[in-house]
């Protein structure tokens, strides 16, 4: 595979962490952090990788995409459903690729779907406070979604929120799913109906990245799982669940 040239904006804890992934898959021509201006960068690549706060996203993957430069972008894509869809609109008509970050997809075994479906993911000494459905509960939103587009949601019940634990359960018509999220935890985990997500035998952040370099992925099915992602929170905002 030839490698892609690719810029980076963006470099705090989380970047710092993938980048030695970027660097072994590709060229990187930039590292932009917070104290270098994007806009006057030479964006004469392949892709630029979006890696800044959830909140300036928008603006940047905008600009960007109004270039007609394709964009991976940090999840999520951004913090509200109508800017989400007017990117997807914005790279359509720009003809650019736009790709959001999915890795958990990419470590995702068959899981069984229940009557009563329990979800439950904790982060262990993390001291970062922070919206827990952006960060944690989004990832398990996408990956369920066929099986939560296929019930109609009929009622949401929230049984614990705070800054360190969040739990809520959907209600369908013949469906639960009850979702359980917590940081500062004993110990890491992430199940769905006890099936062990962090088991996978080929680090799933490389595998996302060669894919998306291929150009072997789904952006259809990418597309979908972050809207629906992003109209879930959305719903989620609206029974006070911040």
């Amino acid at each position: 595979m030839t490698k892609q040239n690719v810029g980076i904006i963006g470099y705090g804890a989380w970047a710092q962490r993938i980048v030695p992934t970027i660097k072994k898959l590709c060229n990187i021509n930039f590292i932009a952090n917070s104290t270098i201006d994007y806009k006057i960068l030479n964006l004469d690549v392949d892709w630029v990788i979006v890696l800044t706060s959830n909140e300036t996203h928008f603006s940047i993957v905008k600009y960007l995409l109004n270039k007609g430069i394709n964009v991976i972008c940090e999840k999520p894509l951004t913090t509200s459903f109508k800017q989400s869809e007017y990117l997807y609109n914005l790279a359509k008509n720009k003809k650019a690729k736009l790709y959001v970050s999915d890795v958990e997809f990419y470590k995702y075994k068959k899981i069984k779907i229940l009557n009563n479906n329990n979800i439950i993911r904790s982060k262990k000494n993390n001291l970062q406070k922070g919206n827990l459905l952006f960060r944690l509960a989004y990832h398990d939103f996408y990956l369920l979604r066929k099986h939560l587009n296929s019930t109609k949601i009929d009622k949401i019940r929230i049984s614990q929120m705070n800054d360190m634990r969040l739990k809520f359960n959907f209600y369908s018509k013949d469906k639960k799913f009850n979702f359980s999220y917590s940081v500062n935890a004993l110990i890491n985990k992430h199940k769905i109906n006890n099936r062990n997500l962090l088991k996978f035998k080929t680090d799933p952040l490389t595998k996302m990245f060669k894919a998306i370099f291929k150009k072997k992925v789904d952006f259809q099915r990418n597309k979908l799982d972050t809207l629906f992602a992003s109209k879930i929170i959305y719903k989620l905002n609206k029974y006070g669940i911040k």
